[in-house]
């Protein structure tokens, strides 16, 4: 906060930078010009700009539970075919190639939202789909559908080394694994082939597996596990690396680059293999237990919960994991999906949008809010008057100064040259409130004159 005594006795303040929230922070502890809430505004560069929403994509007008992308090499054709695949709400599997029609695949059928790995099993790229209810199904982009049968009802699975690893739904204390070269091979009967591996201890139940830094690790709800497995069955190992302070929520385990990032009940954490350190400690996070994360472009996409009493995810924050840049989105989510280097949300009634910096909800401006925490302006006890405030924005904005009298808002045009309002508000302790829902926002340097 810059200031500047003018004539008269009065002084001019400046934020010449927003911003992000401070949640855990009283609000009349912050700094002045620091945050107590933002919602839907882009705070990284200093400004206000547009934060994340979704756009119609690839699944517009269909409800979806689960999507990915499956690219396979045509050795009739010499090329590479890309399919975008979905399951819809009815849990069929549906499939476009090369942006053509989507064509239902026979023999896909899911009662619980799958998920997708791909492949190259007995030479030919091949997608495996699999869910927490339903065995997997192995398609090759040509032939029919295979079902196979004695694979574990898998909640997550890792490839490593040529075999896949799996956790299963149930009671959730074993890590599965197939055979080698084989992941549609689970029979534990068999040395040569498919196995698990029990974890009985305080650590809980087996939530995901991730393959990281040449192990698998095993992300449990009390804490982490590391499985050594090079060679032969025989030779696996398993060692015990970390209890973690709170629940972990499964769905929010993700290799970022050099580290896992996940959110427990105590708050967002970064995994290097060894030991963990909090992230994002200004965001105050609710129980999510059906958080939803994924990695793109450098950055952590997380679906989770920060107001909702009942748990349910009603923030997407996304978070730059080598700057520590984030935002935080009002939009419920039930699911993130990976369809190639594209994030899709998927909302609770089954729509499916692209996740970009829009500041819109398939088309409908969001509500951007940033607020201030509350300020004497280092005059505690003294009443004292704001009596203009400027700033520069691109889009309309409406700006709210409040005290404990009660508050004034005015709307803003945006345009180039900066706006200057006389606000003439009088009180001992001062919030500003900015608020947008024009697409295209940009606010910066916002100053005010106080007497």
């Amino acid at each position: 906060m810059n200031e500047v005594r003018m004539p008269g006795g009065g002084a001019r303040r400046l934020i010449g930078r927003f911003e992000g929230p401070e949640m855990r922070v009283w609000e009349g502890a912050l700094p002045e010009g620091g945050a107590a809430r933002v919602l839907g505004f882009d705070t990284s560069d200093g400004a206000l700009t547009d934060g994340y929403g979704l756009e119609e994509g690839l699944f517009a007008g269909r409800d979806v539970w689960s999507a990915w992308r499956f690219v396979r090499y045509d050795y009739d054709e010499e090329k590479y075919v890309d399919i975008v695949m979905y399951c819809g709400a009815d849990g069929k599997v549906r499939y476009s190639e090369a942006g053509g029609a989507f064509t239902e695949l026979a023999g896909a059928t899911f009662t619980s939202p799958p998920s997708a790995v791909v492949y190259r099993l007995y030479g030919d790229d091949s997608v495996l789909m699999f869910s927490a209810t339903d065995r997997m199904a192995v398609w090759n982009g040509v032939d029919e559908v295979r079902r196979v049968d004695d694979s574990p009802l898998m909640t997550s699975v890792a490839l490593h080394y040529e075999r896949m690893f799996a956790t299963a739904a149930g009671e959730a204390n074993a890590v599965y694994f197939s055979d080698d070269l084989d992941p549609t091979n689970w029979d534990a009967s068999d040395l040569e082939a498919g196995g698990f591996i029990q974890l009985l201890d305080e650590r809980g139940r087996l939530l995901k597996v991730v393959d990281f830094l040449n192990y698998v690790y095993v992300f449990r709800e009390h804490g982490i596990s590391r499985v050594t497995a090079y060679a032969s069955q025989e030779d696996f190992s398993v060692a015990n690396l970390y209890v973690a302070g709170g629940r972990i929520y499964e769905g929010s385990v993700c290799a970022c680059g050099d580290v896992v990032m996940m959110l427990a009940s105590d708050g967002l954490w970064s995994f290097d293999g060894y030991s963990a350190s909090a992230r994002l400690s200004s965001v105050r996070f609710r129980p999510s237990p059906s958080a939803s994360a994924l990695f793109s472009n450098g950055k952590y996409y997380l679906a989770a919960c920060t107001e909702s009493e009942d748990g349910s995810n009603d923030t997407l924050v996304v978070y730059d994991v080598r700057s520590g840049d984030y935002t935080l989105s009002r939009v419920a989510l039930d699911r993130l999906c990976a369809v190639g280097d594209d994030v899709y949300g998927v909302t609770p009634e089954g729509r499916a949008g692209k996740v970009t910096a829009c500041g819109a909800l398939f088309g409908t401006p969001m509500d951007k809010l940033w607020e201030s925490g509350t300020t004497d302006m280092d005059m505690p006890g003294r009443r004292k008057t704001v009596s203009s405030v400027a700033l520069r924005t691109a889009g309309d904005v409406t700006l709210t100064v409040e005290t404990e009298e009660g508050e004034r808002s005015w709307n803003i045009r945006g345009g180039d040259a900066p706006v200057r309002v006389r606000t003439c508000v009088a009180g001992e302790v001062f919030r500003f409130r900015i608020r947008s829902s024009s697409p295209g926002a940009r606010v910066g340097r916002l100053s005010y004159t106080v007497r």
